[in-house]
C-alpha cells in the first residue's frame, strides 16, 4: 500500500479553481535535484529583480532577497556541477558541506573538462564567485542583519546597484542553462557506457554524532537536577 503525501493547513494542495497554484513537490513529480532548486534560486532572483523596476518598490529592503536568491542560486548551481560531473568522470566526488563558493568552485572548474566549454563562461563565473565571496563568504550576509557575534553585516557597504545585479545575473545564468544540457549530456552518454558513478553519499558525521552524545548526556544531567531539587 502506498503511504499518504503529508500535508498541514499551511502547506498542501487544494482541489479547487486555485488549483492551478499547487505546486508539484517531493516524490509528487521528483525528486527534484541540486539543479531543480538553483534554477527556482535564479527564477526567484528573476522575478524580485522585476518587481523591484515596480513604481513605489521599496528596493533598499528588496535588495536582500535579490542577492541572497542569487549568490544560494550559484552556490546550488556549482554542488550540481561537482555532483553530477563528479559521476562521469567515475569518481563520485562530493561538494564541501556548508556555504563555501570559491573552495567548491575550485573543485567544480577542473570537472568542467568533462563538457565542451567556452573559457570565457568559466571566468564569468569565477568572477561572479570571487566577487560574492568577498562580500558573503558565509551565506548569512543577505540573510541577517548582524552575525551570531552580534558584528553588523554590510556596514562598509554604502550601495549596491541592482541593475549591475541584473546584468551579471543574466549573463551568469544563459551560461548555466548552457552548461545544464551539456552535464544532462554527459550524464547519459556515461550511463550507457556504463561508468557513470553511483551517487556520493556522505558517511555519518561524527562530529554531529559527538555532538548528538554530549546533548544526551546534558539533557540527563539536567533531568537529575530536576529529581534532586524536589526531594530537597
Amino acid at each position: 500500500m502506498v503511504a499518504l503525501f503529508k500535508q498541514n493547513d499551511l502547506f498542501r494542495g487544494l482541489q479547487n479553481d486555485l488549483s492551478r497554484f499547487n505546486a508539484c513537490v517531493g516524490n509528487n513529480g521528483g525528486p527534484y535535484d541540486l539543479y531543480d532548486y538553483s534554477w527556482g534560486y535564479f527564477e526567484g532572483t528573476r522575478l524580485l529583480l522585476i518587481d523591484a523596476k515596480v513604481p513605489g518598490a521599496t528596493i533598499d529592503v528588496l535588495v536582500y532577497p535579490i542577492c541572497f536568491n542569487f549568490r544560494h542560486a550559484v552556490e546550488l548551481y556549482i554542488k550540481y556541477i561537482i555532483a553530477d560531473l563528479g559521476r562521469v568522470k567515475g569518481r563520485g566526488q562530493q561538494y564541501q558541506a556548508g556555504h563555501t563558493l570559491l573552495r567548491n568552485w575550485k573543485k567544480a572548474k577542473k570537472l568542467l573538462s568533462a563538457i565542451d566549454h567556452a573559457d570565457g563562461d568559466a571566468a564569468l563565473f569565477e568572477e561572479v564567485v570571487k566577487h560574492i565571496e568577498e562580500v558573503d563568504p558565509t551565506g548569512q550576509t543577505f540573510r541577517y542583519p548582524e552575525s551570531i557575534k552580534y558584528d553588523q553585516h554590510l556596514k562598509d557597504w554604502p550601495s549596491i546597484n541592482l541593475a549591475v545585479i541584473e546584468y551579471h545575473y543574466t549573463r551568469l545564468f544563459a551560461v548555466a542553462k548552457d552548461w545544464q544540457h551539456r552535464i544532462d549530456h554527459a550524464v547519459d552518454h556515461a550511463a550507457q557506457d556504463g561508468t557513470l558513478a553511483p551517487p556520493y553519499r556522505r558517511p555519518p558525521d561524527k562530529n554531529a554524532l559527538v555532538g548528538r552524545w554530549h546533548f544526551l548526556i546534558y539533557r540527563a544531567k539536567n533531568v537529575g537536577l530536576r529529581v534532586r531539587n524536589l526531594f530537597r
